[in-house]
């Protein structure tokens, strides 16, 4: 009648063992777990402070280069570009090759068969837009400061008169920057609408030379946002 009470028994010490296992891992957890989140933020605290130390030995050197007069460190205005800033790159890339054909002289508005400033200007960004990385236009490297203008009947590229045909060499990605030059609607199709002959040539080995000219210390690309008024011509219609 009694034989249940040694196999009762024993299962009670067993289960009571093991919650007595498992309270104490618990507790030993509670103790751990403060101890490494005070691990942690110590460490947190002495990068902070390093970080901190970094700061102010900047401020301190930056304030006593104002107490001396002197510009802080790349606060000083950029100086105009040399061979040096730009030199003489080659690569694979992109030939364009800009005529004034004949044809283009029977057109009504004379003023319209012929290349001007903006053109060449906007090539160039069109090309950079492609991929190019190196420009150059009729043997003149093209910079950040570089300006192509219209001086009289001549264009200027950095302060440099050039005449047609216009050869623009650009490295970089040719079939990119070839189809970002022939997208509908850009300035190939609107010269070559008034007859000016717009030609392309990918090569393996395209040579660009380095900055040789003067520039006048304002950006080509700034200069491009007055191409959105071109009253010369009528935009080249589209079907």
């Amino acid at each position: 009648m009694k034989q249940w009470i040694v196999p009762v028994t024993t299962i009670s010490i067993i289960t009571g063992v093991l919650l007595s296992i498992q309270w104490r891992s618990q507790a030993d957890a509670r103790k751990v777990m403060p101890s490494r989140r005070v691990e942690d933020l110590v460490v947190l605290l002495k990068s902070t402070e390093k970080a901190n130390s970094q700061l102010a030995e900047q401020l301190t050197e930056l304030q006593s280069q104002l107490a001396r007069g002197k510009p802080a460190q790349g606060d000083a205005p950029p100086g105009p570009p040399s061979s040096l800033d730009y030199p003489a790159l080659e690569g694979p890339g992109l030939i364009v090759t800009v005529s004034e054909t004949p044809t283009a002289r029977s057109v009504e508005d004379e003023a319209s068969a012929v290349v001007h400033a903006e053109d060449l200007l906007k090539i160039v960004n069109e090309l950079r837009t492609g991929g190019g990385e190196a420009v150059s236009v009729n043997g003149h490297r093209i910079t950040e400061l570089s300006e192509i203008v219209t001086a009289g009947q001549h264009i200027v590229i950095n302060q440099v008169p050039v005449r047609a045909p216009y050869v623009i060499r650009a490295i970089g990605p040719a079939e990119e920057m070839k189809t970002t030059l022939g997208l509908r609607g850009g300035v190939a199709e609107y010269l070559q609408f008034y007859g000016i002959r717009v030609e392309t040539k990918a090569l393996a080995r395209v040579v660009v030379p380095a900055f040789a000219g003067r520039a006048s210390g304002r950006a080509t690309q700034a200069a491009s946002r007055s191409l959105g008024t071109r009253s010369r011509r009528p935009a080249a219609p589209r079907d």
